[in-house]
């Protein structure tokens, strides 16, 4: 099932939207333990600084053949080979991943659906004990040049409500990640 407005618009103009390296410092990778997984990976604009970053392999998940062709060709230009893809469409399937094996999981700008919870649910399936999930989404308090529609984008409230029952806990990191988006990080 793809997500309601998740149509990616140009490359380049996509990649501007984020401080990369903004974020691969808040991700705080260096103590991840095990693979990291990237539900939605798009073009790989965070699996290839992800996986430059980390040792680890970075195993990424789209639902988009052409996504998965872009992003593959991304990866091989940057001349990395920690990186396997997946063609899966991960809430009707999950990832397939054993449980508890991965260190790490990024949800960018894929929770904005009212199911938002089985993406909660299979991160914490597959992390291991002390993993994070790491979740990115557009700003509700500022104008952003694409995004989807405001009444649709998730807040950390709407997040720990989400995760009620689960093993993920807040782990105290949130805030924005300038320019148009804000993140938190929940542990296992």
């Amino acid at each position: 099932m793809k997500v309601i407005d998740s149509d990616m618009p140009d490359e380049h103009y996509w990649n501007s939207l984020f401080d990369i390296p903004l974020v691969i410092r808040w991700l705080g990778m260096k103590c991840v333990a095990g693979p990291i997984v990237e539900v939605g990976c798009g073009y790989g604009t965070f699996t290839i600084p992800v996986a430059k970053e980390t040792g680890n392999q970075v195993l990424a998940f789209d639902i988009d053949p052409d996504m998965i062709k872009k992003a593959r060709n991304n990866v091989q230009h940057a001349g990395l080979a920690n990186v396997q893809f997946y063609l899966r469409d991960v809430i009707d399937s999950g990832t397939g991943l054993e449980p508890s094996s991965a260190g790490m999981v990024l949800l960018f700008n894929i929770l904005h659906f009212d199911e938002r919870r089985i993406l909660l649910e299979e991160a914490s399936r597959i992390l291991r004990p002390s993993g994070v999930a790491a979740v990115i989404h557009w700003r509700k308090d500022i104008e952003t040049p694409c995004g989807p529609e405001v009444s649709m984008r998730p807040d950390q409230d709407i997040i720990l409500a989400s995760i009620r029952g689960l093993d993920l806990h807040f782990k105290g990191t949130c805030g924005i990640l300038e320019p148009y988006h804000w993140g938190m990080q929940l542990i296992k």
